[in-house]
């Protein structure tokens, strides 16, 4: 995957060279062609299996105590929702047109997204200065917003204080999600450097049970947008930071 340098220096050479762009962009096709293979039918048919498995409940309750049962349903929810964020991980790719957005109005939306989405107890507290709107996708800005909270969330258990900062630098925007204890899982110990190039990979994740394509959607959107995040430590947590130029 293209880092912020690789990605700006690609986007000088098509301006130079517009001939080169229908090129480039057949070759991004590529990995998109292998995600979104019959995924809407699939999609479809795993839903279906759902909704029989909640009538079936509805028509026996019994079946209830068996372990069996709400093992699949379990299962088939867990299909459902990763199929979700891998279409989240192909839409994050496609260009879009852009309007004047307030990042702060979406930011105050998110925990109640965070909340429909998880059993998430996190505590949230806002750090929002009166920034100008930026230019993008609106529903591009929430679902990167979305996954950049979700993901701290996540981290933390859905059990830790979550800031949500916004400031304006010089020509640029600060976005900054905050969690407030160091990320800790099988492959980071607290003490080595998050490695973001390899967090942004589509589909890596430290962590069971989770589909790794978080921070794959907040980098290609930004890329999009001419934007740039990272995430490093500080001071005992973790921060997420996204950069968009005005």
């Amino acid at each position: 995957m293209l880092n912020f340098n690789e990605y700006q220096k690609l986007s000088e050479l098509i301006k130079s060279n517009p001939e080169l762009e229908p090129i480039i962009n057949n070759m991004s096709l590529v990995s998109l062609s292998e995600l979104s293979i019959d995924s809407h039918d699939i999609k479809n048919y795993i839903a279906y299996l759902k909704t029989t498995f909640q009538l079936v409940r509805k028509k026996s309750p019994e079946i209830c105590d068996n372990p069996y049962f709400n093992r699949m349903e379990k299962v088939i929810s867990q299909l459902i929702y990763h199929m979700e964020r891998t279409t989240l991980y192909r839409y994050s790719m496609k260009k879009t047109e852009k309007v004047s957005v307030s990042i702060n109005n979406i930011m105050y939306e998110i925990p109640d997204i965070i909340d429909d989405t998880l059993d998430n107890s996190c505590e949230f507290s806002f750090c929002l200065d009166d920034i100008p709107d930026i230019l993008i996708n609106p529903e591009q800005l929430k679902t990167l917003l979305t996954e950049a909270v979700l993901n701290a969330c996540e981290a933390s258990g859905c059990s830790g204080e979550i800031t949500l900062i916004t400031r304006k630098e010089s020509d640029s925007i600060l976005v900054q999600i905050v969690n407030n204890r160091i990320i800790s899982d099988d492959n980071h110990s607290g003490n080595a450097p998050l490695d973001y190039n390899q967090l942004i990979k589509p589909f890596f994740s430290t962590k069971k049970d989770h589909v790794g394509v978080g921070l794959s959607i907040i980098h290609q959107i930004c890329l999009s947008n001419n934007a740039k995040a990272d995430i490093h430590e500080q001071e005992g947590k973790t921060v997420l930071s996204i950069l968009f130029q005005l």
